[in-house]
């Protein structure tokens, strides 16, 4: 039954999709395909996996409620990082979501706190140094780096 209702607000959004993509209008054509096509397409693609989750609907069981457990914790543990992430700057606030999750995953002290440093480090060089993307310091850091 819950797939078949979500099945139906997935429908229902991906006809939304396709009736916002129409209303869209551009004064001039710079592009053969327009600013309608994606959200049309997208909804359009939307609506059809809609209607085979409504048609292929299966039992639902739910998990156990520790598993729903740590899901609520991630999700409170994302909220977080994403409001200490401007704060903390990358490095920090990365180690620290990285290092709980990895808790929250069975990891002990040692593992959870080598995988953080080598996530947040591994992450920050990529993005930071290799792809020249930059990513924040941290305002608590700022001052004691010269930074801005």
């Amino acid at each position: 039954m819950i797939d078949r209702l979500f099945g139906i607000f997935l429908l229902f959004l991906g006809l939304y999709f396709i009736w916002g993509g129409s209303q869209l209008v551009v004064p001039f054509s710079y592009d053969p395909l327009g600013p309608k096509f994606f959200p049309m397409l997208a909804g359009g693609m939307l609506s059809i996996l809609a209607i085979i989750a409504i048609i292929n609907a299966k039992k639902v069981t739910f998990p156990a409620s520790t598993t729903m457990i740590k899901t609520v914790i991630i999700v409170i543990l994302l909220v977080a990082y994403q409001l200490t992430f401007d704060v903390l700057g990358f490095l920090l606030s990365t180690g620290i979501l990285v290092f709980f999750i990895s808790r929250i995953f069975a990891a002990n002290q040692l593992q959870a706190l080598s995988s953080a440093i080598g996530v947040s480090s591994t992450v920050y060089i990529i993005f930071n140094i290799l792809l020249d993307v930059p990513l924040p310091v941290g305002s608590i850091f700022s001052s004691l780096l010269g930074a801005s």
